[in-house]
């Protein structure tokens, strides 16, 4: 039974050593892509949106995330069970960790920049927005950056207190261990991902907002040719007896199929 589990276990490491490059190769060769078609019209002198500036930051971002997981998980696999590998695996984990709030945070600042940029509100408020975000957009992946960095320190911090608290060596690598390390900084990092996730929500309800407005204004304006149809058959005589027939019709139709039905029901 332990033998089946331990050839099954091996089994599971040699498809994820082998699934892990595959994932990394993909996602290199499609952030690159994104990233180098921005990069070679920035160069060429082309005008660069702000979506581009944020679309562009974003694929460096994921780029360097996924490389820090892929190394994680290798690293992982393959160290000793030593002080200083796990010294390592925390310092690539923290890595990983300001990849993924800057993610969270220029997502957050995509969805932002498209619901002002599709959105048909006229407030000042709005058009003020949309006008400073389009011109500041650089220095909002610089404050998200900013933020992301901060969050990593923070986290840092945490687990190195916890790391001095550790009486013996043993307790130490314990606490300098990676799931220990989660368990420490997780409430922490929810509470951060909080706020880029509520202004992720509040851009896509606004959207969907103004999306609800655009489709009431297209319904009524189809609705208007259909009344005013309406309004000519009730004022011309031939076409408003030839629909009194036609309700007629439809009217008995509907009572003799109620008739049918009832001796049937008895």
């Amino acid at each position: 039974m332990a033998d089946s589990t331990e050839g099954y276990t091996d089994v599971l490491y040699m498809g994820l050593l082998v699934l892990a490059p595959i994932a990394l190769i993909v996602g290199l060769v499609i952030q690159s892509f994104i990233i180098g078609v921005n990069v070679t019209d920035w160069w060429k002198g082309r005008s660069v949106t702000p979506v581009d500036h944020i679309v562009t930051s974003l694929g460096i971002s994921r780029m360097c995330a996924q490389c820090a997981n892929t190394l994680f998980f290798f690293m992982d696999i393959f160290s000793l069970s030593s002080l200083d590998s796990h010294v390592t695996l925390i310092i690539i984990s923290l890595v990983y960790v300001l990849f993924s709030h800057a993610n969270f945070w220029l997502t957050s600042l995509l969805s932002i920049v498209f619901c002002l940029k599709i959105s048909n509100f006229h407030t000042r408020l709005f058009l003020y927005l949309r006008g400073m975000i389009a011109h500041r957009t650089v220095y909002f992946i610089g404050a998200s950056v900013f933020f992301s960095t901060v969050n990593c320190l923070l986290t840092f911090l945490i687990s190195i207190t916890k790391v001095s608290n550790g009486a013996t060596h043993n307790t130490t690598r314990n606490n300098l261990s990676p799931d220990y390390m989660y368990s420490n900084y997780i409430y922490h990092a929810a509470t951060e991902a909080i706020f880029p996730f509520l202004f992720s929500c509040i851009s896509s309800v606004l959207l969907f907002t103004s999306f609800v407005k655009l489709l009431w204004l297209y319904i009524v304006l189809d609705l208007i040719p259909v009344l005013h149809s309406s309004y000519l058959i009730y004022r011309t005589a031939k076409l408003r007896s030839q629909m009194s027939k036609v309700l007629q019709n439809v009217t008995d139709f509907l009572f003799q199929r109620k008739d049918i039905k009832k001796p049937e029901r008895t």
